[in-house]
């Protein structure tokens, strides 16, 4: 659209001067400046995109693929999530992906007991939503250029008492598919 919006100008002069008779003499047009600038990214990098080997390797079920939240993205985050059916129950892991900075998680109203960690190359912070059960639930956030990229783990309401650290679990899938996250 910008590139149309661009030549518009160029192509009229053009068309008026090849519609005028060919004694008139026509002045030349002033040059177009453009631009090499690059527009930032408008839309986030899609986590239902990484290759379904990568999530089988991650231990997760692949036909339990879900995009978005009841089919829908959220407050301008791509969102996917796949479950882990263990022996003991189902668990669920969903990233997160927005064009925010980590200074997102940082909303006291929402997340609390941050802390610095390292999942798989990346230096992240391990937070939880406010009142979540941290035996239950956990979250872990990173930037990759321009985007947030949030990883949760929640344990399925039937599990009576996790098997897992839901930390330790969810530091792990992440560290697995590490490499198939932007850079």
């Amino acid at each position: 659209m910008r590139r149309a919006q661009r030549w518009m100008p160029a192509m009229a002069v053009l068309l008026i001067a090849t519609g005028c008779a060919s004694t008139t003499e026509v002045a030349a047009s002033p040059e177009t400046e453009t631009s090499t600038t690059v527009a930032a990214a408008t839309t986030p990098w899609d986590p239902c995109t990484i290759r379904d080997e990568a999530i089988e390797r991650a231990g997760l079920n692949v036909e339990t693929k879900e995009s978005g939240i009841f089919g829908r993205d959220q407050y301008g985050f791509k969102i996917c999530g796949w479950e882990n059916q263990a022996p003991t129950g189902v668990y669920y892991f969903s990233i997160f992906v927005g064009l925010e900075s980590i200074d997102y998680i940082d909303e006291p109203s929402t997340f609390d007991r941050l802390q610095p960690v390292r999942v798989g190359t990346r230096n992240a912070i391990q937070y939880q939503q406010v009142n979540a059960d941290s035996t239950r639930n956990c979250g872990v956030a990173f930037t990759a250029g321009p985007e947030l990229i949030r990883a949760t783990w929640i344990t399925g309401a039937l599990v009576r008492k996790p098997a897992y650290d839901p930390c330790m679990e969810l530091n792990s899938v992440v560290t697995k598919l590490d490499p198939e996250f932007p850079s």
